[in-house]
């Protein structure tokens, strides 16, 4: 999904709509700001907003999505690429959190491990991979939620 394109797409139709951003906004329940962040790429629509903008463009979602106007063949290859798409995505972001919650609970484990046992080389080794673990986990956790925001918007 290119957000550049849909955010073209969305100026596009609503110039042909005669409508201005606030008049757009207006209607779907956001302020101008938001429409001219999703027109610049910057943001998507919202989940929420997407059945309510695709109305009053006279447009489906699979048509916002890839940011053009779809015949009806075009119409289910895109449908199916947008799911498969979404579904990679969507992997793709489980399997990041799944990394983060293992390095933050890994190095918590074995921070409070070494924290018990006798003082030794191998204590030590253990209390510093313990840290990085946790912070190489709470890098990760930020980089992940700006990465979440970024993909559903303010």
């Amino acid at each position: 999904m290119n957000q550049e394109k849909v955010g073209q797409f969305i100026a596009e139709l609503r110039k042909e709509k005669g409508m201005t951003q606030v008049e757009l906004g207006e209607r779907i329940g956001v302020t101008n700001k938001t429409i001219s962040r999703w027109e610049t790429g910057s943001y998507m629509p919202d989940l929420s907003t997407l059945e309510c903008l695709c109305r009053e463009l006279d447009i489906n979602i699979n048509e916002l999505l890839i940011g053009e106007r779809l015949n009806d063949q075009d119409f289910r290859r895109e449908a199916d690429l947008n799911i498969v798409s979404s579904l990679n995505r969507e992997k793709s972001i489980w399997k990041r959190k799944k990394m983060i919650d293992f390095l933050e609970g890994g190095g918590t484990g074995i921070l409070i491990s070494a924290l018990y046992s006798p003082d030794s080389a191998r204590r030590t080794f253990a209390v510093i991979m313990g840290i990085v673990m946790i912070f190489i986990g709470w890098y990760g956790r930020e980089n992940y939620e700006k990465y979440i925001i970024s993909k559903i918007g303010p």
